[in-house]
């Protein structure tokens, strides 16, 4: 009889292991643990990804506050230019248009920033802008 009751199964039997399986066998558990934790970390981004794409959109967000500062800076470009002599838009039926267009893309952008409407902001701005060039015409 070849196995006794002291000896182990075969299938018991731990066979001993050279160092470089065991490092193998460590360093094939830390890739597939490195590899888990990418694959969480990139499924983390992609969800803030997504969530930035929409609230990132600049057009559609009313509450950038940049459209208001732009346009307010042309707006204001062209209204200095109104009062400065010698620039080209002191008088003229193109003075008027732009000082009414601009300040009325800034009453739009500030309407819209404010949660109102925008339409009746460019009105508001247009008829600003119609009244400085006629202040201006004056001075």
């Amino acid at each position: 009889m070849t196995h006794s009751a002291a000896s182990p199964l075969p299938s018991q039997v731990k066979k001993p292991q050279s160092r470089s399986e065991r490092s193998a066998r460590k360093l094939r558990a830390s890739k597939a643990a490195q590899c888990a934790v990418q694959a969480e970390n990139a499924q983390q981004t992609q969800d803030a990804d997504a969530k930035n794409v929409k609230q990132n959109n600049a057009f559609a967000d009313k509450k950038n506050i940049m459209w208001v500062l732009l346009s307010g800076a042309m707006a204001l470009t062209f209204v200095v230019m109104l009062f400065l002599p010698d620039t080209g838009m002191g008088g003229g039926l193109v003075s008027t248009y732009s000082a009414m267009l601009w300040c009325g893309f800034f009453g739009a952008a500030l309407w819209r920033y404010r949660a109102t409407s925008g339409w009746a902001g460019f009105a508001y701005g247009s008829v600003v802008g119609l009244v400085i060039q006629f202040i201006s015409q004056i001075i």
